[in-house]
């Protein structure tokens, strides 16, 4: 359990992707007690992160990469064999980078595939190693995208180029913003849902806790 003391004025706790518990509280507060209470809240919480994870279980020290779990082996070059179902790197930050390319290749083709949401974009796009979202637009119209989304389903990587492409238009999570995701991806709620499945799983993954 991670306890972080701060001037707040109530305690928050947080059950983490990995089952553990997060507390911020004030500096003189019952931690103890306060995780004792909601022990029932925090038991139920954990069976539905391990429900989340189920796919992952047992392949932990695989490669997630595209909805599939391969096999990471030592190799002078980066391939993925689907055959064999490995994907050989000569080191971690080789694969990183390899992974990097592949995901900002494909964003490219993607944003030329949605001339209605880019147009005449002038931006950059950007993959980052990044702990807390799947991907970000910033004022200035430059995309951020987590390398962990190749990690995902082919169905998922759309959306998440289609949502934040629409933040090109709309950068907020306005009604219209939504409307304009839905023109585009239209089973977009269950691409949101499926997206915190694989979260879990991903944070639970030890070859991605590598990056």
């Amino acid at each position: 359990m991670t306890i972080v003391r701060k001037a707040v004025r109530s305690a928050r706790l947080q059950v983490r992707p990995d089952g553990s518990l997060r507390v911020v509280a004030p500096p003189s507060f019952d931690v103890e007690g306060f995780v004792q209470r909601n022990a029932a809240w925090i038991e139920e919480r954990r069976r539905d992160l391990d429900r989340l994870a189920a796919e992952g279980r047992g392949r932990e020290g695989m490669l997630l990469l595209s909805g599939r779990f391969y096999h990471l082996v030592p190799g002078a070059r980066f391939a993925v064999d689907d055959a064999r179902g490995t994907v050989a790197s000569p080191s971690v930050p080789a694969l990183q980078r390899n992974l990097s390319r592949m995901l900002k290749e494909e964003v490219s083709g993607r944003l030329e595939a949605c001339p209605d949401l880019a147009g005449r974009w002038s931006g950059r796009i950007a993959v980052k190693v990044q702990r807390t979202r799947w991907g970000s637009c910033s004022t200035l119209g430059n995309l951020n995208f987590n390398l962990r989304v190749i990690a995902l389903p082919e169905p998922l990587r759309e959306y998440v180029v289609v949502h934040e492409a629409a933040h090109l238009r709309e950068l907020n999570h306005s009604e219209r913003f939504w409307r304009l995701v839905g023109e585009h991806y239209p089973d977009h709620r269950a691409a949101e849902a499926e997206l915190r499945r694989y979260w879990v799983i991903i944070e639970r993954n030890r070859v991605w806790s590598e990056f």
